[in-house]
């Protein structure tokens, strides 16, 4: 029955949501980036975002790999999510850059530091096979959208999927399955 099946992750969910809030608080060293951390659930799942602040950011400039203290962040919710059965989208965003008139790409840093997240949690003890989508967006999906250029629109998703993603009966390319 689907309904039993968000119910019972709807209270998994909320239980999720209250370890990740304590895990971050009993870690001193990272509490001033767990503001930087909004948990909220949607219609996919548990979004966990990793947002830049204004003077507070996760990254270098043009970076992919997080700082230390970032670093110690992502390790601490790996601990917080890896026995749980949910599969996980990662998805990097980047605000709106514009230099000297012309637009940047946005494209590979966002998409770099998905993968960098990725590792990091891997390295945790996040099955690999947990990982549904490792995924850049650039600055086609802002959360202000009223001002992409902020920096809370850059940002790393963590998305624990509400349900397995579905698997098709034949592969993407081809024909049908064949057995060996």
């Amino acid at each position: 029955d689907t309904s039993n099946a968000i119910v019972a992750f709807d209270r998994a969910s909320a239980q999720a949501i209250a370890s990740l809030r304590q895990a971050l608080q009993n870690l001193p060293e990272i509490l001033d980036d767990s503001k930087n951390v909004v948990v909220e659930e949607t219609e996919l799942g548990l979004d966990i975002r990793i947002v830049d602040q204004d003077g507070r950011s996760m990254f270098g400039e043009g970076e992919t790999e997080p700082f230390e203290r970032t670093r110690r962040l992502f390790e601490a919710l790996a601990t917080q999510v890896k026995d749980m059965p949910n599969a996980i989208r990662i998805t990097g965003h980047s605000s709106a850059q514009r230099r000297g008139g012309r637009t940047i790409d946005g494209w590979r840093l966002p998409a770099g530091r998905a993968l960098a997240v990725r590792d990091i949690l891997a390295r945790a003890g996040v099955p690999q096979e947990r990982f549904e989508s490792v995924t850049g967006r650039a600055d086609t999906d802002p959360m202000f959208p009223d001002d992409p250029s902020i920096a809370a629109n850059r940002r790393v998703s963590i998305v624990l999927m509400r349900a397995p993603p579905p698997v098709p009966a034949t592969p993407l390319l081809g024909g049908p399955v064949k057995k060996k």
